[in-house]
């Protein structure tokens, strides 16, 4: 009889376990911070719940092995920033028109390891150089030449 009692609270210690929401997510009003609970779920199911929970944009550039295992109340932003510290999540926010003086979630990128410069790569990067004529560069050595003479410096013939 006790073994059967025993046998049964464990029984139903494992499935109120498995019932339970793997990740929640609770919302308060507009500078309220974000409540996110998640046992062992991985990062890329916790981004995708927070995506859907605060409607931004998520690009899942990389893949990852993290697992979330926090009980936590942020700033939206802040949150999903710190949620892997072993990986690169950027978020990308704007202002809040629900919210006057706020701000919202926009898009979030999960990218590999040592890539953060990777979203913005081609925004950033110079252009390549022009080729210079042959007109340009007689003018370059015109133009060097001038100077060297003025300053009293050897002129390269």
């Amino acid at each position: 009889m006790m073994q059967r009692t025993i046998c049964g609270a464990l029984l139903a210690v494992a499935l109120g376990a498995s019932a339970a929401e793997p990740v929640t997510i609770e919302r308060g009003g507009c500078a309220a911070p974000i409540r996110l609970v998640a046992r062992g779920v991985p990062l890329r199911d916790v981004l995708t719940s927070l995506s859907t929970a605060l409607g931004f944009e998520l690009k899942l550039v990389a893949t990852t092995n993290s697992v979330v295992d926090v009980d936590v109340s942020r700033p939206a932003a802040d949150l999903v920033a710190s949620l892997s510290p072993a990986d690169n999540i950027v978020v990308m926010q704007a202002r809040d028109p629900a919210c006057p003086g706020g701000s919202r979630i926009v898009k979030v990128w999960l990218l590999g390891k040592g890539s953060a410069s990777a979203i913005s790569t081609a925004a950033s990067a110079p252009p390549p150089p022009r080729p210079v004529s042959e007109a340009e560069q007689r003018q370059i050595k015109e133009a060097d030449e001038m100077y060297r003479r003025a300053h009293g410096m050897p002129v390269d013939n």
